[in-house]
């Protein structure tokens, strides 16, 4: 168990008069319960119910079968019947709960809704957590990023003309587990030509051909920790209109990622990267927000136009940016960034883009 966070949960419940705290962040939960077990989102489905007094574990059996549970924490099952009825998701079993402690006012770290009960925004204890990694998991993070180095040039290496999506997917997470992941961290994304001109693609029968724009957008997890990496590539020659917005986003994106330093204050940071878009007409093109949380952190600093937090020593950042050109092609790049010492980027073997027909770098 995080007892020094259960503890601090428990506070709140006092402080705030609640009844319970609600907590439906799977990677939260697991954290709570000290379960250095990977998994992806869509793989297990839990809520935890802390009280002023115990803890109730409520999800399906096939959930359950994955976890050991400590003696101290509660089972809830929800029967095989009631998943016909309503899905994997264990709100009518916590609803039930509910009920039987009378519960009345509920603690949220996010918002939640819950028809007949009083639910309170509450401070969200695990914002230090996932943002100031420990060595432990830092380590782990430094690790990870090592991996998708080698997935990453895995798939390079096979790219040839002809080659569907989907088998350079595969391969990518055949790799995943070859160098050493756990799982992936969401389905792997390959994509090209025309098809990564729209953002809800996925990896189909479509074939590699000059001048295709190429994402490859990937993650896997270790020991309950996450890394997401994006990068858009061009094969072989291209049209001299893809050629230039390719590199003109690069650029943006190599600006973007400079500027990123102690002390920088947030919206100073979003000013910045918003008016290089702008400036290079592409605001249109572009799909928000400019960072995205590393899988499983499940929170980040928000790069907004009113925040003023100021960048400080051992911060997690997520930078990333997308672009995309209806009918023509899309940009995605996305990296992992650890405010600490002179190396700032985890994800740096992503330094360059393009891809030789001939070769393929030993540093991407």
């Amino acid at each position: 168990m995080n007892e020094p966070l259960i503890k601090e949960i428990r506070k709140t419940i006092a402080e705030e008069r609640l009844d319970a705290v609600i907590v439906t962040d799977i990677y939260e939960i697991l954290n709570l319960l000290d379960i250095n077990a990977s998994f992806n989102v869509i793989e297990i489905a839990f809520y935890l119910l802390i009280t002023a007094k115990e803890i109730f574990l409520i999800g399906d059996p096939f959930s359950f079968s994955f976890v050991k549970i400590t003696e101290e924490v509660k089972i809830r099952k929800t029967d095989v019947g009631s998943i016909e009825k309503e899905g994997f998701s264990p709100l009518r079993e916590l609803k039930t709960l509910l009920g039987e402690l009378n519960v009345k006012r509920i603690g949220s770290f996010g918002e939640i809704k819950l028809t007949n009960f009083k639910t309170v925004r509450i401070p969200d204890p695990f914002a230090t957590v996932f943002l100031k990694p420990n060595k432990k998991r830092l380590s782990i993070l430094k690790e990870n990023a090592s991996i998708c180095e080698r997935v990453l040039k895995e798939a390079l290496q096979v790219l040839k003309d002809g080659v569907p999506e989907i088998s350079i997917r595969n391969i990518v997470d055949e790799a995943i587990y070859k160098f050493g992941g756990e799982r992936r961290a969401f389905p792997t994304k390959v994509i090209f030509g025309k098809n990564t001109s729209n953002p809800f693609a996925l990896s189909n029968n479509s074939k590699l051909k000059e001048g295709d724009a190429i994402i490859l957008n990937f993650g896997i997890i270790r020991e309950g920790v996450g890394i997401e990496v994006a990068r858009t590539f061009i094969w072989k020659k291209t049209d001299r209109f893809l050629e230039e917005i390719y590199n003109n986003v690069t650029e943006i994106y190599r600006k973007f990622l400079s500027f990123i330093s102690y002390g920088k204050i947030i919206k100073e940071i979003y000013k910045y990267v918003f008016e290089l878009i702008k400036d290079n007409g592409y605001d249109k093109n572009f799909i928000p927000p400019i960072n995205a949380p590393s899988t499983l952190s499940g929170k980040s600093i928000n790069i907004s136009k009113n925040s003023d937090f100021v960048l400080k020593e051992g911060i997690i950042l997520y930078p990333q940016l997308n672009f995309y050109f209806p009918e023509k092609f899309g940009i995605k790049f996305q990296d992992v960034f650890f405010l600490g010492g002179n190396n700032f980027n985890l994800t740096d073997f992503f330094a360059k883009g393009e891809v030789s027909v001939l070769l393929i770098p030993d540093k991407v």
